[in-house]
C-alpha cells in the first residue's frame, strides 16, 4: 500500500525531514527502509524486516520538521 504523508497523520516519534523527497517504508512505526521509488523502500524495508508488510510513503520536498500535515 502506497501513501502519502499528506494522508496520514505521522508517528510523532519519527523525524521525516531526514526523508525529505524520498519513499520511505515503515514498519512497527519505525523507518524501515528508504529509496527513490516504492519498490526501493519496500525492497529495503523487507530485506531488514522480511516477515513485516511495510507501509510505504513519500514524505515531500518541502517537509520540515515541526510541519503540521493535514
Amino acid at each position: 500500500m502506497v501513501r502519502s504523508l499528506l494522508m496520514k497523520k505521522p508517528a510523532a516519534s519519527i523525524d521525516y525531514s531526514l526523508y525529505a523527497g524520498r519513499w520511505i517504508a515503515i514498519v512497527r512505526d519505525r523507518v524501515a527502509g528508504v529509496g527513490r521509488t516504492p519498490d526501493e523502500a519496500r525492497w529495503a524495508a523487507k530485506v531488514s524486516r522480511p516477515k513485516d508488510d511495510p507501509q510505504v510513503m513519500f514524505v515531500p520536498r518541502n517537509y520540515r520538521k515541526g510541519d503540521k500535515l493535514v
